[in-house]
């Protein structure tokens, strides 16, 4: 049976209202319904946190596809992360899994004025970090910060907080992302 693991922030977790749910978790599960999914996303962790239970926890999956979405903890000036260690951190993961196994995204936009404390230049620079790390691993990679920019109204996309992600928001991730995993999972 295929494998897919969901390896992130509350974002990926399916952060709704302020409680973990499935509603990510379903949508893949609803474009790969022979497939096992599992949601080893953890709220509130960054890069930093995510090296330490890699090895242990999710490369011990063996799964055919790992999405890998983190950045939206790690933007944050609260306990600032470098950008290099940023992408230090994002290598140890990918070398752990496996590169020609991930789906690399970007971190998504999020509203610095309702989060002051994750800015738009240090967005912009997470991004940055994240789209060279796809392009030197040559990993499948979904810009969503990018793709909820292009849109009428980014804002929109995000719950009251300005950081987690709307049913439409989910929606944009789930249409970028779905080619992706099932690239990963043919080349398998």
């Amino acid at each position: 049976m295929t494998k897919i693991v969901l390896f992130g922030d509350s974002i990926l977790a399916g952060s709704f209202n302020g409680k973990t749910s499935d509603i990510f978790t379903d949508r893949i599960k609803h474009n790969f319904p022979d497939a096992e999914v599992i949601n080893a996303s953890i709220p509130g962790h960054r890069t930093s946190d995510a090296i330490t239970h890699v090895d242990r926890d999710v490369a011990k999956l063996e799964a055919d596809a790992v999405v890998v979405f983190f950045g939206a903890n790690d933007v944050s000036t609260n306990n600032e992360m470098k950008p290099g260690y940023f992408t230090s951190n994002l290598d140890y993961i990918i070398e752990s899994i496996g590169a020609d196994k991930i789906v690399l995204v970007s971190p998504p936009y999020i509203d610095y004025k309702r989060q002051q404390h994750r800015s738009w230049p240090r967005q912009i620079q997470f991004e940055l970090a994240v789209e060279h790390v796809a392009k030197e691993h040559d990993i499948p990679y979904v810009d969503i910060m990018k793709e909820m920019r292009a849109t009428a109204n980014p804002n929109s996309l995000l719950q009251g907080d300005g950081l987690h992600f709307t049913d439409k928001a989910y929606d944009l991730l789930e249409k970028e992302l779905v080619p992706k995993i099932k690239n990963v999972i043919n080349r398998a």
